[in-house]
């Protein structure tokens, strides 16, 4: 199979492609007859965020562009960058991205422009089980840095759990994201993040959310992990349980109708590698006691509690912590955050009401 791609100058792509389980995989060559003239005047790590394709994109195996590969066997795939480069094409400065696919068996390099956010309605990845349950949810979360898409030193903003679940339910809408780095569920702070003022712990965020809440369909709560912290003045457990109801108990109040979800804090782990289950902090409880407490009182209040121990068992282990954690310890990387947004969709369609 061959295509001819038609830019300024044309260049011509001789690729065949091998049907696979996965979709299409790539075992042709490529061949370029472009005169354009690409210097590469810099190329430099940069922060990973998530990308998908636009509609006839081009995907170049170097950085000098010289050879062109179609992305059409690419539009569902998600692209994280890795290296960014400033070019010099034909004399018109343009910027490329290194990118590779979600399980790092491609790596290309792409014009900036060829690229769209994960958000944009073009790009569906709609699960098929999803049907249209969830068309027009409003779906909402509260929480710390894990669903506020906080790698423990940047925000891969817009790239969070949350985000990805919208798409994989196919919502057609944009979840409306509360949750903010640090977030107690004991407390009454105000954060910034960047420039803007925002309602940190959980009681001021339901407070100034009130009319948001109020139009959610679906609300899920993922948050606990910073009141374990020693020195975060959240107290023992019962305290923290306490502050935990009586905020689950407002959002009730505010809309009766809306599905709430417990989602409980992730697996954690101290500096040097141990896994914090068992471990107790100044107030005299453990990691595993705090999950444990947040799954009774969530039931007992009739809330759906998700734990992502059960849902996707082999995502973070004590064996991969150093791969799938940014910081080593808790905060995922951008991939893991699409694959919790993958099972958390998986999970919602097969125990969704």
């Amino acid at each position: 199979m061959s295509w001819l791609f038609n830019r300024r100058n044309f260049v011509v792509c001789l690729v065949s492609f091998l049907i696979t389980a996965g979709g299409f995989a790539l075992t042709g060559t490529i061949a370029n007859t472009s005169s354009e003239e690409v210097q590469v005047e810099y190329r430099a790590p940069v922060i990973t965020h998530a990308y998908a394709l636009r509609k006839r994109a081009i995907l170049y195996n170097n950085v000098g562009l010289t050879q062109a590969v179609s992305g059409n066997p690419f539009l569902k795939s998600a692209w994280y960058r890795t290296y960014s480069a400033k070019l010099s094409i034909n004399g018109k400065s343009q910027i490329a991205y290194q990118v590779k696919d979600t399980n790092g068996k491609h790596t290309f390099w792409v014009l900036r422009s060829q690229l769209k956010s994960i958000n944009s309605n073009s790009y569906n990845l709609k699960l098929t089980g999803a049907g249209s349950r969830f068309y027009h949810k409003k779906v909402g979360f509260f929480g710390d840095s894990i669903p506020a898409g906080w790698d423990g030193y940047h925000f891969y903003m817009n790239n969070a759990y949350p985000d990805w679940l919208n798409k994989y339910l196919g919502t057609n809408n944009r979840v409306e994201n509360f949750s903010v780095p640090h977030a107690k569920i004991v407390g009454n702070r105000f954060a910034y993040i960047g420039t803007t003022k925002v309602a940190q712990d959980l009681p001021v965020a339901i407070k100034y959310h009130e009319t948001n809440i109020r139009n959610m369909n679906m609300i899920f709560l993922h948050i606990g992990t910073n009141d374990y912290t020693n020195y975060s003045g959240s107290g023992n457990l019962k305290n923290v349980m306490r502050h935990l109801k009586r905020s689950v108990m407002a959002i009730k109040l505010l809309n009766p109708t809306a599905k709430i979800y417990g989602v409980l804090p992730l697996t954690r782990f101290t500096a040097d590698g141990q896994n914090r289950q068992n471990m107790s902090n100044m107030y005299g409880y453990t990691f595993g006691q705090l999950r444990s407490a947040e799954a009774k009182l969530y039931r007992r209040l009739g809330v759906q509690v998700v734990n992502f121990d059960q849902i996707a068992p082999n995502l973070i282990t004590d064996q991969n912590k150093d791969i799938v954690y940014e910081d080593h310890e808790i905060h995922p990387t951008p991939q893991i955050a699409q694959k919790l947004g993958y099972y958390l969709a998986k999970y919602l369609i097969s125990n969704h009401n």
